[in-house]
């Protein structure tokens, strides 16, 4: 059977919506911890689901590189980046995604356009386009 694909919607997955942040070992060890427990929660939706467990590999990744962790995100993750922290507002680990947030929108302050339009796609677009990234 031939697939059809909608390359527009994979528009966001283009070179130029990544960004390569560096973080050290120990930022990555506790957003792991924070990704960990949202993604056993059972309410969360499918595509934040995705999008979490998609991170936590890459940090498992590269964790064992060296003393920072690089991690070539997409832009997109800024917003699941926010829920995660106010979801843990309250906790002291929630510093660390607060500066993993602040790095993002520091590289990206021309693209909030293109973000916000993520946002608007149906949950089985966005949990394509997390897979890609």
């Amino acid at each position: 059977m031939c697939e059809i694909i909608d390359f527009y919607k994979y528009k966001y997955c283009r070179g130029n919506y990544f960004i390569n942040i560096f973080i050290s070992k120990e930022t990555a060890c506790k957003i792991r911890k924070l990704l960990i427990e949202k993604i056993k929660d059972e309410k969360i939706s499918n595509d934040y689901k995705c999008a979490y467990s998609t991170l936590k590999e890459k940090i498992d990744e590269n964790m064992k590189e060296s003393t920072y962790v690089k991690l070539k995100i997409n832009k997109c993750y800024l917003q699941y980046l926010k829920d995660l922290y106010y979801d843990f507002y309250n906790r002291e680990e929630s510093i660390y995604i607060k500066e993993l947030i602040y790095h993002i929108q520091y590289f990206m302050k021309e693209d909030k356009y293109n973000i916000y339009k993520f946002c608007d796609l149906m949950e089985s677009t966005k949990i394509d386009i997390l897979l890609k990234t």
